[in-house]
C-alpha cells in the first residue's frame, strides 16, 4: 500500500507541470467577440437641426465594433445618483435622458424626451410635452408620470441623493397634465430655472416604485437612452450595448452619433499600470491625466507605436470651461476652524516646485474657483498662494498651534494630526506635501482605501484633507458646493462644510440675475471671498485634453466637441474600416509606418 501511495505521489508531481500549464491556459482571458447590432428599420423626423459637431460625418459613419476605454477604479455604485463618479455619471448618461440638453455648440436647448415646450412670462413655470415617440426599452411609453417620479425619487430625504435635491429643492412637484405633458414650477424666479427644470429626467415608475433606490446599483434592465447595460463584472469591466431599437434614433439631432455596438469600460486602479495596458492594445484610448506619462512615457522611443502613427498623441484645446482642484479642508473639524490654519496649510504647499519637476509645467497654477473667468486663468485680484515655511509657522503659532518637545505642534493639549483620505496609487505629491507639513510639526500621515470605502467616509464627512477635482460648467451654478445649506447633510458636494453668509448672499443674487455680464460681477465678488475663507487648498489645472488613442478611428473635424473632453467620443467617433484595414496590416508588418494624423498632435478648436 506504502509503495502504491508513492507511486502515485511521484506521477502527480510529474504530472504537476503539465496540469499547471493546462490551468493557466484554460485561465488566459479571451478575446471576446460580439453580435453586431443590427437596427430595426426607422425613418429620420422631417423637422429639427443635425448636431454641426456631427453632421461633418454624414455618408461615411458605419455603426458597429466595440469601443474599449480605461475607468478608473470601480466605483461603489454605477448609479450616479447615489455615487457622483465620472464613470457612473457617463454611463447613467447613455442609459437615460433628460427632458432637454444644451446643444453642442450654442447655449441654447436641444429637446431629447421632450419634443416641445413654453415658458410662462415670468420664466417661473415650464410645460414640456414628452415625444409621442418616446419608449422605454421594455416597449412601454415614457410618460408624464415617469419625469414626477424622478422628482419623488430624488427628493426622497431616505435616498442618498442629496447634491441632487440643491436642484430638484427649488420646484414643487411636478404636475402631470396628461400622459405626455408635464408642467415643472420653480418655488422663486431665477434665471436657471428653465434649465433646470429641462434636466429633469424620466425614471421608469412601473420598474422601480416598489424598490429601494439605495439598492439599484448595478442593474438597470429597463432604460430609455442609446444604449443599454448588459454585463458587469466587479472590478473588472462594465458592458454596454447599442440598442437597435431606440426611439430616438429617429431625431435629426441623433443622425451619425452613438456609433459603437458595444462600448466596455475597464477598471483599473494604477494609471501607469493602464497605460502600459493600452500600449498592448487593450484600450482604444487613454486619456492622461498625469504629465509625467504624458512627457516621458508617450514619445516615440518608449511608445515606438506613436512614431509609426499607429497610436495618435494629440493636444487637444477647445471651448471646455475649466472647474478647479484642490484639497478640500474638513472644516466641521476644530483645528481646522481657524483662517490663519488654513492658510498655512496653503504656504507649506511647494506647487511651482512640483509643476517644474512632477509635471513638466504642464498646468497653470490655481488661485481661483473659476479660472476662466479671468485672462490667462488668473485672478488680478489674488496674490498666488507660494511655498512659504516660514509665513506658515508663523500663523500656526499666532493660531495657538505651537512646537512641543516632541517636535509636535499642540494646542491646549491636544496635538497637530492630519490625514490624507485617497484611493489613489501615485502619491507623490500628497508624500511631498505631508514631508513639508512634518517639518512644520504636524503630524501627517496618508491613508489608502479602495474607492467605495473613501467615497463612504466622505459622504459622512470622516476626512481631514481630501483631494478634489471639479469640471467647469457652462450654466454656473456654485450652490451646491459652497452654500451653507448643504454643509452638513450627508452625501452633499459641499465637502468641506462651507458655512459663510456672505458666500451665501453671493449665492443668492446669483440664482436671480439674468444679465450675464452682472453674473460675472458676482461671480468674481464670490470667488475673493473664497479665496479669503480658503476652504481649499488649491493646486492647479490645465487648458487642454491629452489623448493617445489607436489609429482606427473617424472622428469630428475637431477630434472633440466644442465644450468637452473625452467624454464625448462614445457620441462622434467611429470605427473606420480602412484605417482598421491600414492598422491591423502595419501592426503584423511591424515596422512599417501609417500616414501622420490629417488634425496634427495639437488641436484647436475653431468651429462655431
Amino acid at each position: 500500500m506504502f509503495q502504491l501511495l508513492l507511486i502515485r505521489h511521484i506521477l502527480l508531481l510529474a504530472l504537476f507541470p503539465i496540469f499547471l500549464l493546462i490551468s493557466l491556459y484554460s485561465c488566459k482571458p479571451k478575446q471576446r467577440t460580439f453580435k453586431p447590432i443590427i437596427d430595426e428599420p426607422y425613418k429620420v423626423e422631417k423637422s429639427g437641426s443635425y448636431d454641426p459637431i456631427s453632421s461633418g460625418n454624414r455618408g461615411q459613419v458605419k455603426k458597429g465594433g466595440t469601443y474599449t476605454t480605461w475607468s478608473g477604479p470601480f466605483p461603489r455604485s454605477l448609479n450616479y445618483w447615489l455615487d457622483t463618479w465620472h464613470t457612473s455619471g457617463e454611463i447613467m448618461g447613455l442609459l437615460f435622458e433628460s427632458l432637454i440638453s444644451l446643444h453642442s455648440t450654442r447655449n441654447v436647448a436641444q429637446g431629447e424626451l421632450a419634443q416641445s415646450w413654453t415658458k410662462s412670462p415670468d420664466n417661473k413655470t415650464f410645460t414640456f410635452k414628452i415625444h409621442p415617440e418616446a419608449k422605454w426599452s421594455d416597449g412601454q411609453a415614457v410618460k408624464a408620470e415617469d419625469v414626477q417620479f424622478y422628482y419623488d425619487t430624488i427628493m426622497n430625504p431616505k435616498h442618498l441623493t442629496t447634491p441632487f435635491r440643491v436642484i430638484l429643492g427649488r420646484f414643487e412637484r411636478p404636475e402631470v397634465l396628461n400622459q405626455n405633458t408635464i408642467r415643472i414650477k420653480s418655488k422663486k424666479i431665477y434665471w436657471k430655472a428653465f434649465w433646470d427644470a429641462g434636466f429633469f429626467m424620466a425614471f421608469p415608475k412601473h420598474i422601480w416604485k416598489n424598490k429601494n433606490f439605495n439598492k439599484i446599483n448595478f442593474k438597470f434592465p429597463v432604460v430609455n437612452g442609446p444604449y443599454e447595460l448588459r454585463e458587469v463584472k466587479r472590478h473588472r469591466y462594465a458592458l454596454l450595448r447599442r440598442r437597435a431599437n431606440w426611439w430616438g434614433r429617429r431625431l435629426r439631432y441623433s443622425q451619425n452619433k452613438y456609433n459603437f455596438d458595444y462600448i466596455r469600460y475597464r477598471f483599473m486602479e494604477d494609471r501607469t499600470a493602464a497605460l502600459e495596458a493600452f500600449k498592448k492594445g487593450e484600450f482604444d484610448v487613454y486619456s492622461v491625466y498625469t504629465s509625467s506619462l504624458w512627457v516621458q512615457q508617450t514619445k516615440g522611443d518608449v511608445l515606438k507605436s506613436v512614431e509609426n502613427n499607429w497610436v495618435i498623441r494629440q493636444e487637444i484645446y477647445n471651448k471646455k470651461p475649466k472647474g478647479f482642484q484642490g484639497f478640500a479642508i474638513n472644516l466641521r473639524r476644530d483645528r481646522f476652524n481657524d483662517v490663519r490654519v488654513r492658510k498655512a496649510l496653503c504656504h507649506l504647499l511647494d506647487r511651482a516646485s512640483m509643476n517644474e519637476n512632477l509635471m513638466f509645467n504642464q498646468y497653470f497654477l490655481l488661485n481661483s474657483y473659476f479660472p476662466d473667468l479671468y485672462p490667462n486663468n488668473i485672478n488680478p485680484k489674488v496674490p498666488l498662494c507660494d511655498y512659504n515655511p516660514s509665513v506658515a509657522n508663523v500663523l500656526l503659532d499666532q493660531a495657538g498651534w505651537r512646537v512641543g518637545e516632541d517636535g509636535i505642534r499642540k494646542k491646549d493639549g491636544r496635538s497637530f494630526k492630519l490625514v490624507f483620505s485617497t484611493s489613489a496609487s501615485d502619491l507623490r505629491h500628497i508624500n511631498l506635501y505631508a514631508e513639508a507639513l512634518k517639518n512644520s510639526g504636524i503630524d501627517a500621515r496618508i491613508e489608502q482605501l479602495s474607492h467605495a470605502t473613501l467615497t463612504e467616509k466622505i459622504d459622512n464627512f470622516q476626512f481631514d484633507l481630501y483631494w478634489v477635482s471639479r469640471g467647469g460648467s457652462r450654466l454656473r451654478d456654485p450652490e451646491a458646493l459652497f452654500h451653507s445649506d448643504y454643509a452638513n447633510k450627508v452625501a452633499t458636494a459641499n465637502i468641506s462644510g462651507l458655512k459663510d453668509k456672505k458666500v451665501d448672499g453671493f449665492i443668492e443674487q446669483l440664482k436671480f440675475e439674468k444679465n450675464i455680464n452682472r453674473r460675472t460681477k458676482i461671480l468674481r465678488a464670490l470667488d475673493l471671498r473664497l479665496t479669503e475663507l480658503r476652504p481649499y487648498v488649491l493646486l492647479w489645472q490645465t487648458d487642454k485634453t491629452r489623448l493617445l488613442y489607436w489609429n482606427r478611428f473617424g472622428t469630428p473635424k475637431y477630434i472633440l466637441d466644442k465644450y468637452n473632453s473625452e467624454d464625448s467620443i462614445i457620441s462622434y467617433w467611429y470605427l473606420d474600416s480602412a484605417k482598421v484595414n491600414s492598422l491591423k496590416d502595419a501592426r503584423n508588418r511591424k515596422e512599417k509606418a501609417l500616414p501622420p494624423h490629417r488634425a496634427g498632435n495639437k488641436v484647436y478648436y475653431r468651429g462655431q
